[in-house]
């Protein structure tokens, strides 16, 4: 890039030239007070449009970056739909709690709800997975309960889904009313029961239950 040197020229020329050629600026800067020289300002700069930039082997790195984090995020996407099964529809999706019971470290991990017209599943978006899925047709009941983790923190309602082998699934939903009336639902179309009963889910060893509120 060569610098040129032009005298008549307006501010629109002026914009296009930075944007399109670039421009730099070097500059030394001395700031006095009263003729006593305080700051001292050495200035070495390139003004240019991002692709200009980028042509010229400048920010090759951030624009990899961005670029390999859009083809990411293109990937889950693409993966999350896969993961879909052929044909199923989502109806419905929240921000969930899935409770992991099984491996060394059972813990509460969090992703996405989604109701589809055929099953409810759990996907974690980062790293991107299958967390559980259960179809409408091997759900027997489920169970609403009120409890807290914490003793300073408010009790809120947890889902216990019973299926049919007599195991559970425990999920704490963020739009729980939403959940429920998406799975009445689908259990309705297909004349399916879904009922209310007890379930003795695994929960953490912090978690407390409470009494259930009022309404």
């Amino acid at each position: 890039m060569e610098a040129t040197r032009e005298t008549r020229t307006t501010l629109v020329d002026l914009l296009d030239r930075v944007l399109d050629k670039g421009a730099v600026i070097d500059a030394d800067v001395i700031i006095s007070v009263a003729g006593v020289p305080l700051l001292g300002l050495k200035l070495r700069a390139m003004l240019a449009s991002i692709e200009t930039m980028i042509e010229y082997g400048m920010w090759a790195d951030w624009d990899r970056a961005v670029r390999a984090a859009a083809t990411e995020d293109e990937r889950r996407t693409v993966a999350l739909g896969h993961a879909l099964l052929k044909g199923e529809t989502p109806v419905f999706q929240c921000g969930a709690s899935y409770w992991q019971a099984d491996g060394v470290s059972p813990a509460w991990t969090y992703g996405t709800l989604i109701i589809t017209d055929a099953a409810i599943r759990m996907h974690r978006r980062a790293p991107l997975a299958c967390l559980v899925v259960i179809p409408f047709e091997e759900i027997a009941g489920y169970s609403l309960e009120y409890g807290t983790v914490s003793a300073s923190a408010e009790p809120t309602r947890y889902l216990h889904i019973i299926r049919v082998d007599g195991s559970v699934c425990s999920l704490h939903p963020k739009e729980i009313e939403q959940v429920i009336a998406g799975i009445e639902k689908e259990m309705t179309k297909r004349k399916l029961r879904w009922a209310p009963g007890e379930c003795h889910a695994p929960m953490p060893k912090n978690y407390e239950r409470v009494a259930a509120k009022v309404t």
